[in-house]
């Protein structure tokens, strides 16, 4: 320190092995009459390089320049889109960015593509990305854009299909709140909702590396999902042999299961109890052939070979024991219900006013509950059908116990990225609509595999890492971007699941 030049009017102090340099003034003592000398405000910290000047106390205006904006959320969202921007960036090359930024907001903020512009100007990705024009008059345009290129969007979405693992088809219908869509057409789905509707196919990929939406397309509401499933496979490129069907109960019988099988398409398909094609369940838990388990539970399973296919019977103690429980709710409540019956009834009688005859009084007799039990012998069972006949029982179990997944991501597309009605009026705003809504939805599953990477799954949803991290935001000040005070459960968040918050650099 003995280098430093020290400035007229001030002295060093040294306080707990730094040096500061303050402000040094006489003071006139009128008790004294004498001056003595007295330290002002610190001016700064002596350091081997000099003196580094204390910040200064920020001025109103100063203040009232500092910019506040989101950023964690955006930006774990943008990090993990790392791969995706490579391939937007080649089948969109003029656009890209804008895609990107719709697609990061739809995950951060959901809601009518009109707030988008809004809610970039509020983000710090409009720092990284660059000004886009986002108004909702530049987003009509850009949206008929995109959407006429279904080629570049095809692009995009076969380079996902190469990847390794099983890939399984499922269908979702979306309602149209416009009157001019082309595609919106009249029909029921799943919820009985007959309305304008428009038919998603989606195809699933389910690998080692996880779970991932790869490719859909749309179809018109009044299109069964049996009907679309060879124009999906054309347009994809994918041979039937490459897909797994896993459906539900509906496709076990009739037209659709024929179809299915016309398709040529490997299929895992439950069949209704009391299918002829299970001649005789088994006689206790020691008439099945295998047994594995399941999320901590024995499940039994016994095979019936066919020409072609196999049935598989299975016995889920886990299922058998709420299936006896709801079982014998229902009955006491039945029974319950009929033994009041019966006291009124007889109160009636004494009094002369009998409603019921004495056929109708004998049908109120209370259920014998345990033979009731003993005469469900299907209690606890589901039966399985498939061609892929190169899979064992539990391997057809794991994948068919897998489309809970994938109709879990249908309520994360309805729900949580609020995309379960359209309001495009053309279908190719739709179309473009439906690509940024796949984009997002792949963010999302990406975001739910870091998760699960942890085993945190039970502790964190994708609501919950958005909701965490959207208080992660960034102040300018000064030019120069800081971030701001995270908190304790955003920070104990960070840390176990070894999210870095680093202030990611412009572009």
């Amino acid at each position: 320190m003995t280098q430093f030049e020290r400035p007229p009017g001030t002295e060093i102090k040294r306080i707990n092995g730094h040096f500061y340099l303050y402000e040094r003034f006489s003071v006139y003592d009128p008790k004294t009459k004498k001056k003595h000398k007295k330290s002002g405000a610190m001016l700064g910290t002596i350091t081997p390089d000099g003196l580094v000047p204390k910040r200064a106390r920020l001025e109103q205006a100063e203040l009232a320049s500092i910019e506040n904006l989101e950023y964690g959320a955006s930006m774990i969202l943008f990090q993990s889109a790392a791969d995706m921007v490579i391939r937007l960036q080649t089948c969109f090359p003029h656009v890209w960015r804008e895609i990107l930024a719709m697609a990061v907001l739809r995950c951060v903020e959901p809601g009518p593509f009109k707030r988008i512009g809004h809610q970039f100007t509020l983000s710090y990705l409009s720092q990284v990305l660059g000004n886009l024009s986002l108004s909702p008059p530049a987003i009509t345009d850009l949206l008929k854009k995109i959407g006429t290129d279904r080629g570049a969007i095809g692009r995009y979405m076969k380079n996902d299909l190469g990847r390794t693992g099983i890939v399984m088809l499922d269908g979702h219908r979306l309602i149209s709140c416009s009157e001019n869509l082309e595609n919106a057409r009249l029909g029921y789905d799943s919820k009985r909702r007959y309305m304008p509707q428009v038919n998603l196919i989606y195809l699933f990929s389910v690998s080692p590396e996880g779970r991932l939406p790869v490719y859909y397309k749309q179809f018109s509401g009044d299109v069964p999902d049996v009907s679309a499933f060879s124009n999906i496979l054309a347009d994809s490129g994918l041979k039937a042999q490459e897909i797994t069907l896993v459906a539900d109960k509906g496709f076990g019988s009739g037209e659709n299961f024929d179809c299915i099988v016309e398709s040529g398409l490997a299929y895992i398909i439950p069949l209704k109890r009391g299918t002829r094609e299970i001649p005789e369940l088994p006689d206790g838990t020691g008439g099945y052939e295998h047994v594995f388990n399941f999320r901590g539970r024995p499940v039994y399973s016994k095979t019936f070979h066919y020409d072609g296919y196999r049935v598989i019977l299975y016995h889920d103690s886990d299922l058998a024991s709420y299936e006896t429980a709801d079982l014998i709710d229902r009955l006491n409540k039945k029974n319950a219900t009929m033994t009041l019956a019966r006291e009124k009834e007889a109160i009636r009688r004494k009094k002369g006013k009998s409603r019921l005859s004495d056929v109708e009084l004998d049908k109120l007799d209370p259920v014998d509950i345990p033979q009731m039990l003993r005469s469900c012998t299907g209690i606890g069972t589901f039966i399985l059908k498939t061609n892929r006949l190169d899979l064992n029982s539990q391997q057809v179990h794991h994948l068919y116990k897998t489309r809970q997944e994938i109709e879990q991501t249908f309520k994360s597309y309805d729900n949580t990225l609020d995309c379960s009605a359209s309001y495009m009026r053309d279908i190719y705003s739709l179309e473009a609509w439906l690509f940024i809504n796949h984009l997002a939805l792949q963010m999302l599953y990406r975001v739910l595999d870091l998760i699960a990477a942890r085993d945190l799954t039970s502790a964190y949803s994708f609501d919950d890492l958005v909701s965490y991290l959207k208080s992660v935001r960034v102040n300018r000040i000064g030019g120069k971007w800081y971030l701001t005070k995270i908190t304790r459960k955003t920070k104990e968040l960070c840390d176990r699941l070894a999210i870095d918050l680093t202030l990611e650099p412009k572009r």
